[in-house]
């Protein structure tokens, strides 16, 4: 059944993965629906000292497009749902879907108000009523959030990996001596980057074959920590700097093994962990949101509270650069096109519903 979708959240710029599921997730629900798009995210740039009277007047915006559009047939609201003080206009936009007779879709992607309980979370659930429906991530998201506010929600799971479309198979050669694993994030602390620093000095004090090749923007302090480990350790560390497009997609084509020693307390479900399968690559990843939904058995997932280098650099020292790399690779691609298959029919089959 064809919707019209009043689609509101967070869009690029600035590109983070909350604007980019959102972004991308407007892309699938506009190829069979048609769809109004208002963007509420942040000002970027020079006017980002007028961050919230800039919001504010973004929010009014969107519920004056909701007020615009309220005749229209099968009409809904989609909107992307914010975390912390955030939760502030996302309340105020349930309010008005709710006042106008709209059935809202309230698409999560923060574990914040999910393991601690959030008053503004608790006014949304009360105010949105009947007319709120929810789409969670994964089944610990929705199973977590049912255990913070009691009592049963509408809700639906879609996973990120509807957004990130499988990898072709490449010819390009790997370097066949020596196992290579990388990073590619926003590179702060609180994402790991510290830890696979020392990852990657640990892996050169016990002589093991392993190259590490970082990615992602960097802050001052963070650059300054990551030039310091690159001269350290000459031929064993390389960083590239933030990458987009072919760049990217020559990142993950060129590792063995993701790695992403997260530590971030809303990390959800990461889309770098999707990019990295739908090009065949391992990963190791901490246990964090819906982080351990994401792994399977060719991946390794280590408890928040594990010691982080002893066990990748013991399971990476079994994992030899050899021809049986090429099989996985594939046998990770295939997978998780079946995933990334699974994950958009899951959208279609969300909003093609009998409203009776």
């Amino acid at each position: 059944m064809t919707r019209h979708i009043v689609a509101i959240g967070q869009l690029p710029p600035p590109l983070n993965g909350f604007s980019f599921a959102t972004r991308s997730m407007i892309a699938l629900l506009s190829e069979a629906n048609s769809v109004t798009v208002a963007n509420i995210a942040p000002p970027f740039g020079k006017l980002s000292l007028l961050k919230h009277p800039v919001r504010f007047a973004r929010v009014l915006g969107a519920c004056l497009q909701l007020f615009r559009d309220r005749k229209r047939v099968n009409r809904i609201c989609y909107l992307g749902c914010e975390g912390g003080l955030g939760l502030i206009y996302t309340l105020l936009i349930v309010l008005v879907a709710r006042t106008l007779g709209y059935p809202t879709y309230l698409h999560h992607h923060s574990f914040s108000y999910v393991e601690k309980p959030s008053l503004f979370m608790r006014c949304i659930l009360t105010l949105g009523g009947r007319n709120l429906r929810h789409i969670f991530l994964c089944d610990m998201m929705r199973d977590g959030f049912a255990d913070t506010y009691g009592g049963r929600t509408r809700c639906y799971l879609i996973s990120n990996a509807a957004y990130v479309a499988p990898r072709e198979e490449s010819d390009e050669a790997t370097d066949s001596t020596r196992l290579v694993i990388g990073m590619l994030s926003n590179l702060t602390a609180e994402k790991g980057l510290d830890t696979f620093l020392d990852l990657a000095r640990q892996a050169r004090k016990e002589n093991l074959p392993i190259k590490a090749v970082l990615a992602g923007p960097a802050g001052v302090g963070e650059r300054a920590a990551i030039d310091a480990a690159v001269a350290e350790l000459s031929g064993s560390l390389e960083y590239r700097g933030p990458l987009y497009d072919d760049a990217k997609t020559a990142f993950y084509r060129g590792i063995d093994v993701f790695v992403f020693p997260t530590t971030y307390t809303n990390e959800a479900q990461p889309l770098v962990i999707f990019e990295a399968k739908a090009a065949g690559n391992a990963v190791i990843s901490c246990n964090r949101g819906c982080i351990r939904k994401q792994l399977d058995e060719s991946d390794l997932l280590i408890p928040s509270d594990g010691e982080f280098i002893p066990t990748a650099l013991a399971w990476l020292s079994a994992m030899s650069p050899d021809p049986a790399l090429a099989a996985r690779r594939k046998a990770i691609r295939q997978s998780y096109k079946a995933r990334h298959a699974k994950a958009r029919a899951a959208v279609t089959a969300v909003f093609d519903f009998d409203e009776a």
